[in-house]
């Protein structure tokens, strides 16, 4: 509460990272305007809805951050070498080579997470946490709540960029509609970074920001991984070169 009081004093938006139920209501009540991340421990409640709607309160779910944390950690306990999810070839090739070599960050990981026995467990675990955060996402577009796309990039396994893919088809697959989460990876991101008068829409006066695919996004969001030209403040650019794989 003194965070958010200060927070009003100075004119800063409060920004929260909450993953528990108790925790999200209390940053509302102390001012919070965006929550980061999904509510991952249980069900929300009625009560929390209530709280995000009356006070107008952005809900970044994050749904792919967590079990990707999971996954990254087990790989190094375990002994697997993973792969980037990189469609377009944008992740340059010394975070591919930090991705794959596990064995590296073996030496960093604590008895409890060097344990493959807790490992494997924590890897049979990743559906329910994802279905917990999904569940959450659809009764939170139900009732009307301002959602935003955001993946929390840099964390392990969550690149910057492509992890934008994943993200979105796990909203789709909660149940909110292709063309809704278009919206909330575009118009209610800019709005969620105070941006809407220059970003968010394609708009006279805005910046010139598109992508042309190779499918239609508003039937699935999947098509995202299709892209063929990208247009930035009117500049446009094929996406072959754009990527670390197009030969010098």
């Amino acid at each position: 509460m003194a965070v958010g009081d200060a927070a009003r004093a100075q004119g800063l938006p409060l920004i929260v990272h909450a993953t528990t139920l108790r925790e999200a209501k209390v940053a509302i009540r102390a001012g919070a305007s965006l929550l980061v991340h999904s509510i991952f421990t249980e069900d929300v409640d009625d009560e929390f809805i209530q709280l995000v709607v009356d006070h107008d309160v952005i809900y970044t779910p994050t749904i792919v951050v967590g079990p990707n944390w999971t996954r990254a950690v087990a790989s190094a306990t375990l002994g697997t070498p993973n792969q980037a999810d990189d469609p377009n070839g944008c992740v340059d090739p010394g975070t591919r080579e930090k991705i794959a070599n596990v064995a590296a960050f073996a030496p960093y990981l604590s008895d409890t997470q060097a344990n493959e026995d807790q490992a494997r467990a924590r890897l049979a675990g990743i559906s329910a946490q994802l279905d917990q955060a999904k569940r959450n996402l659809k009764r939170m577009y139900d009732a009307g709540a301002a959602i935003v796309t955001g993946t929390d990039a840099g964390n392990p396994l969550t690149l910057h960029g492509p992890s934008i893919y994943s993200e979105m088809e796990a909203m789709q697959d909660a149940g909110v509609p292709a063309a809704d989460v278009i919206v909330m990876s575009t118009r209610n991101g800019a709005r969620a970074m105070g941006r809407l008068d220059d970003l968010g829409t394609l708009e006279p006066g805005k910046i010139a920001d598109l992508l042309v695919l190779g499918g239609d996004p508003s039937a699935d969001v999947a098509n995202f991984r299709k892209v063929e030209w990208v247009m930035r403040a009117g500049v446009m650019h094929a996406v072959s070169e754009l990527s670390y794989d197009t030969p010098e």
